[in-house]
This record gives C-alpha cells, structure tokens and sequence, in this order.
C-alpha cells in the first residue's frame, strides 16, 4: 500500500518505508545516469554494427539498439514514463487535499504518461497506423511528408490537449511553465517530428536502415529519454517548493 501524505502517520500492525523530496533527488539522479549509460550502450552496439560489420555480436546489438523492441532500452524508458505517470498522479493527490483547481489538469498529464508507458512495450502506434491505412487507403500516401501514418492522429490530439492545457500552463509559476513547455516540445519534436524524417529518409533509400538513419534514431531516442528526466527534475522542484513536507509511505 503506498499512500503520499503531508502528516507521518505510523500504524504499529505495519512496517514501512518512508521516501521524501531528498530521497527523490537522489533516486533521479541515478536516472540520470541510467539514461547516460543507454546511450553509451546503444552507442557501442551501433559501433559493432556499422563499423564492425557485426549485427548480432552474441546479442548485445539488438538488447540495446534504441530502434529494436522489446530490449533493455524499451524496458527503461517504459519504467521511466511509468514513473513520471506516478509521480504526476501524486501532485494530483497533494494538489487536491491542498483545495487547489488544477487536480483534474495534472491528472490528465498523469493519464498521458501512463498511456505512453503502456505504448513503449505494447507498440500502440503500429496498431493505429494501420487502422490510419485502412481509413485513408491510397490517399494517405499521395499525401507529401506523411511517411509514418501515426503520426498523424497523434499529433491533431497533442495540438488539442496543448490548447486545453494552455490555460493550466500560464497559471503556473514562470520557472515551471517555461520548463514544462520546453520538456514537452523536445519530447513531442523527438517523437513526432523524429520520426517522420526518419520514415522518409527509410522511404528514399528504399527501406535501406544506414548510418544516417541510425544517427537519427539515436538522436530520436536521446532526446525523449532526456526530455522526461528534465520534465521529472521540476516536477520534484515543484513537489519541494509547494509541498514541501510531502513524503511517500509505502506500508507492507
């Protein structure tokens, strides 16, 4: 049972562990770290495969190509945007035992990582892609520029949510609504923007994945790992700043 309070309450029919704001501070930090080492990691895999001329290497190439599935990458950032999921739908909580107005907004921001969370190892955006295919038939490709087909749904939803939120974003304190809007369109350049040059750089070479490719897959996947950490380091700023005596107690 995990609760996020303002009061330490300890219940003697209960052991349990108490995570505070320094707490997270820490554990964000080894994020970081974990994110430099993907990198590194995807760096060297890469190196074996353009360089090297060795596709697999005993495995180690596709447990950490950042354009594989289901590999140690795909499993981090799942964690990580779950992650961050949960940290919003603890904002949400203090906020509403505070009285504040924005409950429902941080909520939504919460739902969207949890979404995307389940979108990283489920691969959501293929299934939509095809059901994009299937609407638009023969008109979807006469369509310039539009390589990737999820794209497009996507990105009408995002533009949508941005206008809804706008209003959220401004009553912010400057720091965190400057932060929050840059977090957010390096994330969403990154997965967007990314990744429909990367399907037209595919389509030119003919289906043919080269070093440019791979360099915009790195550059892709770089910036959506480190956009979420930026986003989770305010996120914690925020939590310290407004809810200073806020702690996790997860009982057992």
């Amino acid at each position: 049972m995990a609760e996020i309070s303002d009061i330490p309450v300890v219940r003697a029919d209960t052991r349990q562990i108490v995570v505070g704001p320094s707490d997270l501070y820490g554990f964000h930090r080894k994020l970081l770290w974990i994110g430099c080492l993907l990198v590194l990691a995807h760096g060297m895999a890469m190196a074996l495969k353009y360089y090297a001329g060795n596709d697999i290497a005993f495995g180690l190439v596709p447990l950490f190509d950042f354009y594989e599935e289901g590999n140690v990458p795909t499993y981090a950032s799942t964690l990580n945007l779950l992650l961050t999921s949960v940290l919003l739908f603890a904002i949400a909580g203090l906020a509403r035992e505070a009285g504040h107005k924005d409950v429902v907004a941080w909520r939504i921001l919460a739902g969207g990582f949890l979404f995307m969370s389940v979108d990283e190892f489920a691969d959501l955006r293929q299934i939509l892609a095809k059901m994009v295919k299937a609407a638009a038939g023969a008109h979807f490709e006469a369509v310039p520029l539009l390589s990737v087909a999820w794209t497009v749904p996507v990105a009408f939803i995002v533009i949508g949510l941005a206008l809804y939120m706008l209003p959220f974003l401004l009553r912010l304190k400057k720091v965190y609504m400057v932060n929050f809007a840059l977090a957010g369109a390096a994330f969403v350049f990154a997965a967007i923007g990314f990744e429909t040059m990367e399907g037209n750089h595919v389509l030119q070479t003919h289906g043919v994945r080269d070093i440019a490719f791979m360099l915009m897959v790195t550059a892709e996947e770089t910036m959506e790992i480190f956009s979420v950490l930026y986003f989770q380091y305010f996120l914690l700023r925020y939590i310290n700043e407004y809810h200073r005596g806020a702690f996790l107690r997860m009982s057992y």
